[in-house]
């Protein structure tokens, strides 16, 4: 069996097995958010380096709302 016949049959198999459209939406859900968080991440970096201590600002109030955030998921 060469490999082109056996992808063609995994690709097969996949798709009576797998998700369906529902995968593929899951995959470009993903896809936008990793993209999101890299964009984030960069601006992020770059206000890091212009202004450090607005990014230390924004760090702090980021953990203080994942703090509560966490508080109260655990009380509920």
């Amino acid at each position: 069996m060469s490999g082109n016949e056996q992808l063609d049959r995994l690709n097969r198999r996949l798709s009576r097995e797998g998700l369906g459209p529902l995968a593929v939406l899951s995959n470009e859900g993903t896809s936008y958010l990793v993209s999101a968080l890299r964009s984030f991440a960069a601006w992020l970096r770059y206000w890091a380096e212009e202004r450090p201590l607005v990014a230390l600002l924004l760090s702090a109030q980021t953990g203080f709302v994942i703090a509560r955030l966490g508080r109260r998921r655990a009380h509920g």
